[in-house]
């Protein structure tokens, strides 16, 4: 989004009931979209990691990722859980936030992420693709980006591809009713999809990209992270002892995060949680700003070191 986008959307929130005010102390307000990527802030409550390092936090949910930044500045949450390609276009577009502990970072070892095309969509390249309507969880989002990324590998300019905006829950109504012909989906939408023959991979793009590169940062405004530093600090080590419980115990994770996002059982079962790691170095989330110019989603070339919190 421009700089202009952003302030019509705090505007928009504004006009909501949600007033630009200093953060509150309690309870803190984590928020992100129901994916499995970003488990780790709902397992960090389900287990009491918030209570041991003494925060008062409480996960909640949002449709798409662009609605995250406009939020925090605006306080109706404090930290949020963001695709790094939103955090950077969010920066660029001049919300002065940072980064406060990484999040999930792309692996090979994972196949959780697809582009995903209907059942009789006809649609097998990445030239199949053009002219068609493709849905992402927010326009300049990571979705976005990295099927915009594997299109120009394959020779496609990203431009004659059209693509909406689609929240992950209405992914497969969407494609069942034929409203777009592909989407960009991770799991566990991507796996539902596919069982119920709504769909098939077209490809996996997440192998086309390097590996440990930030997809996910939890993110906050500067003068909240400024105010809030024993609280940052808290929170980063809850998310560590999440991530470590991740690693260990899988399947009890995966049950934690279905409790928040109320998914049933065999919907559950489909998920897979990616690669986390809370620690953020900065070629970790600068990589995307080439990728992101390169697209022509950003004006100016954001210095990700100075976005990450010290």
């Amino acid at each position: 989004m421009t700089r202009t986008v952003w302030l019509a959307a705090l505007l928009g929130l504004a006009a909501w009931g949600f007033a630009v005010a200093p953060a509150a102390a309690d309870p803190i307000v984590v928020s992100t979209t129901p994916a499995a990527d970003g488990a780790a802030m709902f397992v960090a409550d389900a287990e009491g990691f918030y209570v041991k390092h003494g925060l008062d936090a409480k996960p909640t949910l949002t449709g798409l990722m662009p609605n995250l930044p406009p939020a925090l500045v605006a306080n109706s949450a404090q930290i949020g859980c963001i695709t790094t390609t939103t955090f950077v276009q969010a920066v660029d577009g001049g919300l002065d936030l940072v980064a406060i502990a990484g999040g999930s970072v792309i692996s090979h070892q994972l196949n959780n992420t697809a582009l995903v095309a209907g059942a009789d969509s006809n649609i097998h390249t990445a030239k199949d693709l053009v002219g068609r309507k493709v849905g992402v969880p927010g326009i300049g989002a990571y979705f976005h980006v990295i099927v915009n990324y594997w299109l120009a590998a394959k020779g496609v300019d990203p431009k004659q591809v059209n693509f909406v905006e689609v929240p992950f829950p209405a992914m497969r109504d969407m494609l069942s009713s034929k409203t777009v012909d592909a989407v960009g989906a991770v799991d566990p939408v991507l796996s539902l999809i596919v069982n119920a023959k709504l769909g098939y991979v077209v490809a996996p793009i997440i192998q086309d990209l390097p590996e440990g590169k930030s997809i996910l940062v939890y993110a906050a405004t500067r003068d909240w992270a400024n105010a809030h530093r024993k609280e940052v600090a808290a929170f980063h080590a809850a998310i560590a002892d999440a991530d470590a419980f991740i690693a260990a115990n899988p399947q009890k994770a995966l049950e934690d995060f279905g409790k928040y996002v109320k998914m049933p059982p065999p919907v559950l079962a489909l998920a897979k949680i990616g690669i986390q790691d809370p620690n953020l170095a900065p070629d970790q989330i600068q990589w995307w700003v080439g990728v992101m110019q390169r697209q022509g989603l950003l004006k100016g070339t954001p210095d990700m070191a100075k976005a990450i919190f010290e």
